[in-house]
């Protein structure tokens, strides 16, 4: 072994003899049982005289690292004011979590922080604040409740971090004579009531007044000075809008702090409307072609959005009407669509989880051409000789009818009569008799076939229902033939 091995082979063993021994490195003085907490920061108010007030929490560690920083509107760091003092300072115990996940208590100071005027540029009414504690060190070691550095925070191991608060409004007074010892602020669907008690309102007395979206009153609730939070359901209030604000009663005179606007949604419903035949509503098709929406959801479905989808003959969404859940039966007409056949049902969202449901289709037959049209399986068929209306029946044209079905038709000029074959089937009649056959089997017809200007074969509605086995129906308001299989 030479001299350099022996050299770095003594410093291994001097290194392994001092870890047994537990002297700490700088790693070692890290050692932690939880993360420091971030400072809190809440009531924001810039006074009639333009000085700001604020509550505070922060560990007792920060009170010399920390600033107030403005923001504006974009977010954007206006200016710092360093925070030196905390006046009302009082002690209180937290809980937090230490690093193994189990509860703990962490005592903190909390009070009042109070900038001057003379300190504060001009702010507009939309700045933000938040508090922030800027390149704290803690130290190496506490008897309780040690730091960890979390290495996000720092780069370096037991180096200097920040802390944040979350950002807070800043609430104006509007003028001296105007100034109230308090306001009212909607946090989280709560209302957070704030009375700063001054001089001359020590024997005030407050309520809390609410008002609904047509300026009744609600709602008068006693409040005590204690600056409580009160939720919609301790108030007993049902989803909508109202308006919320403080009435003071002092010396005999009532004044009333600026008014907020309350908004209370529904609870969320977990969303379990079916699809298909149980779906709960339908549409109609009424005999004078206006369209009919059946609805029937209780109040709890009825935060969803419902519409009315119109689909054309290609798949294709050509209408989304909104639709009002409340009301049962709804008409609606004037789509403005062109000559047809559309797709109807009822579609229900919910927005949040975009999650949806569909009601069973209805087919909805559009005739703007002033003739006689004929659907089959949904589609709009286009004949040289458009189908003819004699003595209140429709007749259609038979050849292009049946070879729409697959049929074979001929023709024999000697007899006049027409011969249909498909598959199996064999359907036979002659022009100008009521009795056609199928399969030898007699078919009467309403009406007879005829030869329309000498050249095309009509044939009652009727008769391809029962020739063919196909479901037919007249729609009168649109002049519309509709066959499907």
């Amino acid at each position: 072994m030479n001299r350099l091995q022996k050299w770095i082979s003594l410093a291994s063993i001097i290194l392994l003899f001092v870890s047994t021994l537990g002297i700490s490195s700088a790693k070692a003085s890290c050692y932690a049982t939880r993360n420091p907490l971030a400072p809190v920061l809440k009531e924001v108010i810039i006074d009639a005289d333009g000085n700001l007030s604020a509550y505070v929490r922060v560990e007792p560690e920060y009170l010399e690292h920390m600033q107030l920083v403005f923001m504006d509107k974009r977010g954007r760091e206006q200016w710092r004011i360093p925070v030196n003092t905390v006046a009302k300072q009082r002690t209180e115990t937290v809980t937090a979590s230490d690093l193994q996940g189990q509860e703990i208590q962490v005592k903190v100071k909390t009070g009042e922080i109070r900038i001057s005027h003379k300190e504060l540029d001009e702010l507009s009414v939309d700045a933000k604040v938040y508090l922030e504690v800027r390149n704290y060190q803690p130290k190496e070691k506490k008897t309780t409740g040690e730091y960890f550095i979390d290495p996000i925070v720092s780069e370096e191991a037991c180096g200097k971090f920040t802390l944040q608060s979350e950002e807070e409004s800043i609430y104006f007074t509007k003028s001296k004579e105007s100034a109230f010892p308090g306001y009212v602020k909607i946090s989280e669907g709560s209302i957070q009531i704030v009375i700063n008690l001054t001089t001359g309102y020590e024997k005030a007395k407050f309520t809390l007044v609410v008002l609904n979206e047509n300026g009744q009153v609600v709602k008068r609730i006693p409040v005590q000075t204690k600056n409580p939070t009160l939720s919609s359901k301790s108030l007993s209030l049902s989803a909508g809008t109202y308006t919320v604000q403080l009435e003071m009663t002092n010396g005999g005179s009532k004044t009333y702090s600026e008014s907020v606007k309350w908004v209370i949604s529904a609870p969320k419903v977990e969303f379990s409307i079916p699809s298909g035949a149980q779906f709960p509503g339908n549409v109609t098709i009424n005999s004078n072609g206006t369209i009919k929406v059946t609805l029937k959801v209780s109040s709890s479905y009825q935060v969803y959005e419902y519409y009315l989808v119109v689909v054309d003959a290609w798949g294709n969404e050509v209408r989304r009407v909104s639709i009002d859940p409340s009301n049962v039966n709804q008409l609606i007409s004037n789509l403005n669509l062109t000559t047809g056949g559309y797709t109807l049902y009822i579609e229900v969202i919910d927005s949040a989880s975009q999650e949806y449901a569909q009601s069973l289709s209805t087919f909805y037959t559009v005739n703007t051409s002033g003739q006689i049209i004929v659907f089959i399986d949904g589609e709009l068929q286009n004949y040289s000789k458009p189908p003819v209306k004699i003595n209140s029946r429709v007749l259609v044209p038979m050849r292009a009818v049946f070879e729409a079905f697959g049929a074979k038709v001929d023709w024999d000029e000697a007899t006049q009569s027409v011969t249909a074959t498909r598959g199996n089937d064999v359907i036979k009649l002659t022009i100008g008799s009521k009795t056609a056959y199928k399969n030898g089997q007699p078919i009467l017809m309403d009406v007879p076939a005829i030869l329309y200007n000498n050249e095309t074969t009509m044939v009652p509605i009727r008769f391809v229902s029962e020739a063919l086995g196909a479901k037919v129906s007249w729609d009168g308001y649109s002049n519309s033939v509709v066959i499907s299989n």
